[in-house]
């Protein structure tokens, strides 16, 4: 049957911050593609609060806002202070995407709120940010272009909003070559970030890069691929100094960093049965990396900072999850994949290792 308006089934619960909660939520279907929600939230222990979320499905995509509002007390949260005072408090959240046609598409957040713990006070959200973002994008079979740009709002007791970053614009390009050269595909990438910080270092960065590979099938069923890579990169950055963590401070000033990166990579897929009418897959993997970079160090790090490696970048040419830093060394990666698919069973599993053949640094 299709839903109508009305008011929603009363919720009640309990926490040991806000006492005893009721809220009771009327729904408005506005029409077949938009509603509206909104609640009133009443506490035992807090001042109430309102909550609104409006949603629409449009012909090229769909968005949606929520809203929460409260007149409550408010405790800063200097160190030593214990005590408030009445104000407004609320938090906004917003989201949607549209495609405007099948190459372009726009998409946006945002996530903001009017101090630093409205949301854990009432129960909300834990996040200790908030982060708003929007994209421009364009994709077909062989470019992507992005024009992006965010912002975060800390919520952490202590840290200074003033070194929070505001990237604007985040620009990247990427084209791959329709015709192939030396029998391999060719990608290159334009990329540029602009961050910028209200009491904090501020960083610009601009490189172009070029990939050559170059994949081939043996008779023995090995995939073979050559991978070459040269890179350049432009910095920029200023008040250096106010970045708390010196090794990712980088050099102020213009700095320059080039790349060349070679890489062999071997799969060997066998593939059988397995527990009766099962296919199982059993993939060897070995690959050598080579890579040599000038100036790694010189330039800031914004986007490389949390590493991991585990099994999604095992196999990557860089393991930094950023463009900032580049892994500068010679390594050895292999490998083993195995994969077994069933009418009911299904189940994947992999394990590797990686061996650095030279003791360079980053």
């Amino acid at each position: 049957t299709e839903a109508g308006s009305g008011f929603l089934v009363p919720n009640l619960r309990f926490s040991r911050n806000n006492g005893v909660e009721i809220e009771q939520g009327y729904y408005w279907r506005m029409s077949q593609n938009r509603d509206l929600t909104v609640s009133a939230h009443l506490f035992s222990s807090v001042a109430p609060m309102g909550h609104a979320q409006f949603r629409a499905i449009e012909d090229k995509g769909a968005f949606q806002v929520s809203g929460y509002a409260t007149y409550s007390n408010r405790v800063s949260t200097a160190a030593g202070t214990t005590t408030g005072s009445n104000a407004f408090r609320g938090y906004l959240d917003g989201s949607g995407r549209f495609q405007l046609s099948p190459n372009w598409s726009v998409s946006g957040s945002l996530r903001v709120a009017s101090d630093r713990t409205f949301l854990r006070r009432y129960d909300i959200s834990r996040d200790d940010r908030l982060r708003s973002t929007f994209a421009v994008e364009r994709i077909d079979a062989d470019s992507y272009f992005s024009f992006a740009g965010w912002a975060t709002q800390t919520l952490r007791t202590g840290d200074r909003q003033g070194l929070a970053p505001i990237a604007l614009p985040e620009v990247d390009y990427r084209l791959r070559l329709k015709n192939p050269v030396l029998g391999g595909t060719i990608q290159v990438q334009a990329n540029t970030l602009m961050i910028g910080r209200t009491s904090g270092q501020d960083t610009r960065r601009a490189f172009g890069l070029a990939r050559w590979d170059s994949r081939s099938i043996t008779g023995l069923g090995q995939e073979v691929t050559l991978t070459a890579l040269a890179r350049g990169d432009v910095y920029h950055s200023d008040e250096n100094a106010s970045t708390v963590t010196a090794i990712y401070r980088g050099e102020s000033g213009w700095q320059t960093r080039g790349t060349v990166t070679a890489a062999a990579d071997m799969r060997w897929p066998l593939i059988g049965k397995a527990f009766g009418n099962a296919t199982q897959v059993v993939t060897p993997r070995l690959q050598l990396i080579g890579t040599k970079t000038t100036g790694n160090l010189k330039v800031p790090n914004e986007d490389s900072r949390a590493v991991d490696l585990e099994d999604s970048n095992l196999f990557a040419l860089n393991r930094f999850p950023g463009y900032d830093r580049i892994e500068n060394n010679f390594r050895l990666t292999y490998g083993l994949d195995w994969s077994i698919r069933g009418s009911k069973v299904a189940a994947d599993f992999n394990i590797g290792q990686s061996f650095r053949l030279t003791n360079q640094s980053v």
